[in-house]
């Protein structure tokens, strides 16, 4: 065949096939190549996934910036973590043993205690003093947890809340330490109340009444008006009080009220 007759069966083809038509008609023509299998590289996600199919891991979720992610008012906390747990559970002791529930009592005394333990490590030799007076009232208290004598536990764990309270003021917490001493005479209230020492429900009272007056324009100025008028009338109200029974009464509006104050500066 010449040149100028295989010109025009080409040309006849095109016209006919189109070009893809082309492209296939001659690719039937010629030989098969072996294929090559790549092997398939598996991320990390999917090596987890084909472990375990139950696992759902969104890959699109956005990744938290560490540099901007920070919440500001917990970085200016500066409160050792195992301060706050001491504090916590101090408390925890001391509803458990007006509950009369020594068993957790018992294991929330065991928290408080280890706690302990790792503050002396994390403040690092600081407030020697402090330190040493928490040591001495857990001891004390837990003797008197082990002897589950009630008013003496919850005495004890009330101190330990107020030990641990002033240890914290030289860390600058964003919850003034006045109103977690609030807190603190609010559950006095409770413990002389019980004993029916009116004596020491009169000293707490002014105690109260000199920490409410050196922390209420702080709430003030962070816009706490409703909480200032609400605790005004508290304060007040156990300054009046004559019997042992007005103060009972009073003790857990106290409390509840304190919980709201600390609101005022989260």
């Amino acid at each position: 065949m010449n040149n100028s007759t295989k010109i025009i069966i080409i040309g006849s083809l095109l016209s006919t096939l189109g070009i893809a038509g082309l492209a296939k008609a001659i690719s039937t023509n010629q030989p098969q190549l072996p294929v090559a299998i790549m092997p398939q590289h598996h991320s990390s996600t999917q090596m987890i996934i084909s472990k375990d199919k139950n696992v759902k891991i969104d890959e699109n979720r956005e990744q938290p910036d560490a540099a901007n992610d920070a919440d500001s008012e917990v970085n200016d906390n500066k409160v050792p973590t195992s301060l706050g747990q001491v504090g916590e559970y101090g408390e925890s002791v001391y509803d458990m043993a007006k509950a009369n529930d020594w068993t957790k009592a018992t294991a929330n005394l065991t928290f408080l205690e280890n706690a302990a333990k790792s503050l002396r490590t994390e403040i690092k030799g600081k407030n020697k003093t402090g330190l040493v007076q928490l040591d001495a009232k857990i001891a004390a208290l837990k003797g008197t947890v082990t002897d589950k004598n009630r008013i003496s536990a919850m005495r004890d764990a009330n101190q330990v809340t107020l030990i641990a309270a002033n240890i914290t003021k030289e860390f600058e917490p964003k919850v003034p330490v006045e109103v977690t001493l609030l807190d603190y005479y609010g559950r006095e209230l409770e413990i002389w109340s019980i004993t029916g020492n009116t004596s020491q429900l009169k000293t707490t009272a002014s105690e109260m009444r000199r920490t409410w007056n050196a922390v209420r324009p702080s709430i003030l100025a962070r816009g706490g008006t409703t909480q200032v008028q609400k605790f005004d009338g508290l304060v007040a109200s156990v300054e009046a009080a004559k019997l042992s029974r007005d103060y009972a009464h009073l003790a857990t509006p106290v409390l509840d009220e304190v919980d709201n104050l600390e609101k005022v500066f989260q």
